[in-house]
């Protein structure tokens, strides 16, 4: 069984405007439990119903990065819904965890050199930290992953890691101290840990 992206599965597909929201009449119900991919650690809820009526369970296939597995209904996990809630994986980190794998790394590798990014406008979004590191960098560069430090409320604390693919274009991107992202100048420095 393929596990399609958005119907039972979180990740939802890249474009969210398919997946069902609360108030979609048309959206299934989440199932109470739920399986981790061995291999990029995608979780998908999924029912006992959905490994079939016969057997001890089915194979099943991860949509982010293709790993297929023997599911048995044993093995299942529970969802722990009084303390925990599944929510979709945002698409930054599957284009992520699909560039790692593409480039024969492992589904969570978060890159070889961090950056401390900080006096950033409360607006800024991951992807423009991205644009900006990508396109500032002397001869370009890939940024890995991009993490906005954000309160409890969910607002930016103006502060955020910036990780590379390469330390070479990690200390190139130093070179962008002092200059303006939306409006603000940023501090860009090695992080302290």
């Amino acid at each position: 069984v393929d596990i399609p992206p958005g119907a039972l599965s979180y990740p939802p597909p890249a474009d969210d405007s398919t997946s069902p929201t609360a108030d979609d009449s048309s959206a299934l119900p989440l199932p109470s439990t739920y399986i981790t991919c061995g291999k990029c650690k995608s979780l998908f809820a999924i029912s006992s119903a959905d490994l079939g009526a016969h057997g001890k369970g089915r194979r099943v296939k991860c949509s982010v990065c293709d790993n297929s597995w023997y599911q048995s209904r044993d093995r299942l996990l529970d969802i722990p819904t009084q303390t925990h809630e599944l929510l979709p994986l945002p698409k930054s980190d599957l284009e992520r965890i699909a560039k790692n794998l593409e480039r024969e790394e492992s589904a969570d590798f978060a890159g070889v050199f961090k950056l401390y990014v900080g006096n950033l406008d409360w607006n800024v979004k991951e992807e423009d930290l991205k644009e900006f590191f990508e396109s500032g960098v002397e001869g370009g560069g890939e940024v890995c992953d991009v993490s906005i430090v954000r309160g409890e409320g969910g607002r930016s604390r103006g502060f955020a890691f910036v990780t590379f693919y390469e330390e070479e274009v990690g200390r190139k991107a130093l070179e962008l101290n002092g200059k303006e992202c939306n409006g603000r100048e940023i501090s860009v420095r090695e992080p302290n840990n």
